[in-house]
């Protein structure tokens, strides 16, 4: 995965976080762009090359992740995540190997964790004199440890309308993560017509844990709608959700 600033209009696979600026960027390479961990394979290498033509350091940090019900992303403080060497300077062209483990041991449920390399600014001494403002990355990686046996179990629940539109959550009842393909809803009316079809890309939804979406219609087709049907492709299958609306699906 090569890195270059970008200004983050929406959630990036991988929770890539970029801050933007007009001058300046490093570029360096994060490969792979998450580990899987579990009983048999306690530490796995991420190598980082610098593809810029300056030199860059870095450090790593590490954090126990965990995210709401709206997919809001929460990070909180960790010793479980050992991550060698944790300050690192790279010089054009030049790759390094970081060694991630986790010190806790594979639970009933998936672990989950991210590591982020930041890069620091340069030395006082190089920055003097250079013109434009400097540009710093943030990038993140996943981290999952995987549980002492694998379940997997998904629903589609909690189908209504609101004033903002439909509402559904996804529900992982499982142990382990998954990221949906794709959520579609498509809306029937009375014959049968489609009035609406909106589909969204999915993002991670972990272990016992729920993701609420929520889509709404155009004010000039939610009156002609009487069905509303629910697709989100995993994997493996496909979770199915329905909501009839005789009165149409204009805002409640």
């Amino acid at each position: 995965m090569t890195v270059t600033p970008r200004v983050l209009v929406q959630r990036l696979p991988f929770f890539l976080i970029l801050l933007a600026a007009p001058a300046g960027a490093s570029q360096f390479t994060v490969n792979p762009t998450r580990v899987e961990l579990s009983a048999r394979v306690s530490s796995s290498v991420v190598s980082v090359r610098n593809d810029g033509k300056a030199p860059i350091r870095l450090q790593v940090k590490a954090h126990a992740w965990t995210q709401t019900l709206d997919g809001v992303v929460k990070l909180d403080p960790t010793d479980d995540v050992v991550v060698f060497p944790t300050l690192l300077t790279l010089e054009p062209g030049e790759q390094r190997r970081l060694r991630v483990a986790v010190a806790a041991k594979p639970g009933d449920v998936e672990r989950t964790y991210r590591i982020f390399l930041e890069e620091l600014p340069p030395p006082k001494n190089e920055t003097e004199g250079v013109n434009g403002v400097q540009v710093l990355t943030r990038v993140g990686i996943p981290i999952f440890l995987a549980p002492v046996k694998a379940s997997a179990q998904a629903t589609v629940s909690d189908v209504g309308l609101a004033q903002d539109g439909l509402h559904f959550q996804v529900e992982n009842q499982g142990n382990t993560h998954f990221v949906p393909e794709t959520l579609r809803v498509r809306a029937v009316g009375a014959n049968g017509q489609t009035v609406s079809d909106q589909q969204r890309d999915g993002w991670y939804i972990l272990a016992h844990s729920s993701r609420r979406y929520t889509m709404a219609f155009d004010a000039k087709d939610c009156a002609r709608i009487r069905s509303v049907l629910i697709d989100v492709t995993l994997a493996d299958t496909t979770l199915k959700g329905r909501l009839d609306t005789p009165g149409g699906a204009c805002g409640r």
